[in-house]
């Protein structure tokens, strides 16, 4: 069996249209996006463990893996581990073009997920919707590159410093365990560290770590 990632498709026209509505179906729901980014970062896994990891039902887990089989971003593998077959997922990626050009992939997908688990993060939705996300990703990067301070986050999002600092500490330890399956930051270093015990706390953590 080979462990290797499955590997992204041609940047063609269709395969870029492909990936765009994929992102668009993942973002509909925090639950597949949740189970996507669970496949994404432990692949290959088995559901069970998908399961036990996430909290999830038999069922709900199944459901969204084959969700994630038929929009053909995660495929269950010829192999096996301790009685249950083996999945993996790729890494997808859209770009929407407006006056700028925004790119949305595994590590927006995983912080959407996440609302559905973390307190932090779905009050931040509730007050400022779902779009929001996408600055306060962009934010914290900056701050975990040295770029900006908390208190630029506030500034940056216009937002009270207490709620920049709940927010972008809750988006930066689920930044750290997923950038290296984005291709948009798999290779950007970090001049902030992130504690474990704030990534243990999170909503993902790396099983083969």
């Amino acid at each position: 069996m080979s462990n290797a990632r499955i590997p992204a498709p041609p940047p063609d026209a269709d395969t870029a249209a492909q990936q765009f509505f994929v992102v668009q179906e993942l973002l509909n729901s925090p639950e597949l996006a949740r189970i996507y980014t669970e496949l994404l970062i432990n692949e290959p896994t088995t559901i069970p463990a998908v399961r036990d990891r996430q909290n999830v039902s038999k069922s709900t887990a199944y459901k969204y893996a084959n969700a994630l089989e038929e929009l053909g971003i995660a495929e269950e593998l010829d192999a096996y581990e301790d009685g249950s077959s083996l999945w993996r997922a790729a890494p997808v990626n859209g770009v929407w073009r407006n006056e700028t050009a925004v790119e949305l992939g595994p590590v927006i997908i995983a912080v959407f997920g996440a609302t559905s688990v973390d307190d932090d993060l779905a009050l931040f939705v509730e007050r400022h919707g779902k779009a929001a996300l996408a600055p306060a990703i962009s934010a914290t990067i900056a701050y975990l590159a040295g770029e900006t301070t908390r208190r630029g986050i506030a500034d940056t999002l216009a937002v009270p410093e207490v709620e920049a600092i709940a927010v972008s500490q809750a988006i930066e330890r689920i930044i750290v365990v997923v950038k290296e399956f984005d291709p948009a930051l798999s290779e950007r270093t970090f001049e902030v560290d992130v504690h474990a015990r704030a990534i243990e706390n999170g909503p993902y953590q790396r099983a083969h770590e």
